[in-house]
């Protein structure tokens, strides 16, 4: 026996301790269902984890069914506790809507849940802009725009959270007081800095145009964009060249960066093949469509 037990092994002692604990945290509820669930979930609970990890985990869990307990003095469905909880909260107590899941038949609604994730995100969207000023009674309109697109099954609650990221992004940059529209300056910028976003910033520029009398248009600087891919790419193939161990799937990699920092070719590592490559003296061939390109090794 463990030196302090006295006649007690180390499984009875943790065993003991949790089943106090789970004792004590009964006395808390008003629903004396809810009560002998919270007991049904600890003995579980000692079963599933070992009486250690349940005695030191038991109270963390204790504040979720005292929630339940204050909500409904029953368990609700899955629904009831996506809505109350939200995912990222349901996240947090794992074991319980496991137990939940395996001895009450509680089943997760994966696409509610998916849902329940983007509109999490779109409210912290929302929320990054002042909501009392110009800018947030913009971008709160914008949003109710999407949501009846939603409603009516013309769009997705992932399309109108990427509607209403890139939005809001723009006016953050454009002024974080939100006092101010943004003017075609402020659209270049930030499409000079995230060229892949002109076409789902075009919803919210066209919303501007018409209900706030801007003029605004998504189009990107093709050059600078060119430009800035460029040097993308070029400090992606300095850092490959640092790399010590230059096995297939670096080779793979660096095909796919030279084919286009030096002959505009975009292709995929699914493409390349070992058919389609021979090595020279001084770099590879890759043939591709007919086509022979060159590339330097590092």
């Amino acid at each position: 026996m463990p030196a302090g037990r006295g006649d007690v092994c180390e499984p009875c002692y943790w065993s003991k301790t949790c089943r106090k604990r789970i004792a004590i945290g009964q006395a808390a509820f008003t629903s004396r269902e809810l009560s002998i669930e919270f007991g049904e979930f600890g003995e579980w609970l000692i079963s599933a984890t070992g009486p250690h990890k349940a005695a030191l985990k038991i109270n963390r869990f204790l504040s979720f069914f005292l929630k339940i307990d204050q909500q409904w003095q029953r368990i609700p469905s899955y629904p009831q506790l996506l809505n109350y909880f939200d995912a990222e909260g349901l996240r947090r107590v794992r074991l319980p809507m496991r137990w939940l899941h395996e001895e009450k038949g509680i089943e997760p609604d994966h696409q509610a849940k998916r849902i329940n994730s983007e509109k999490r995100r779109i409210h912290e969207c929302l929320s990054s802009i002042p909501p009392a000023s110009l800018l947030g009674g913009a971008l709160q309109a914008y949003w109710r725009q999407l949501e009846a697109r939603i409603e009516s099954g013309r769009t997705s609650y992932t399309s109108a959270r990427l509607a209403v990221r890139a939005a809001a992004t723009l006016l953050l940059k454009t002024d974080q007081v939100g006092q101010r529209l943004p003017d075609q300056t402020d659209v270049d910028r930030y499409l000079n800095t995230a060229p892949g976003q002109a076409s789902t910033l075009t919803g919210f520029t066209n919303f501007l145009n018409r209900d706030y009398g801007t003029t605004l248009k998504p189009v990107i600087d093709t050059r600078r964009a060119k430009k800035r891919r460029k040097e993308k790419l070029a400090r992606s193939i300095m850092q490959m060249t640092k790399s010590v161990e230059k096995d297939d799937a670096w080779m793979s990699q660096w095909v796919v960066l030279a084919m286009e920092y030096f002959h505009d070719r975009k292709i995929s590592i699914k493409t390349i093949g070992q058919r389609n490559m021979e090595a020279s003296v001084d770099g590879v061939w890759i043939t591709l469509d007919g086509e022979r390109y060159w590339l330097p090794t590092a």
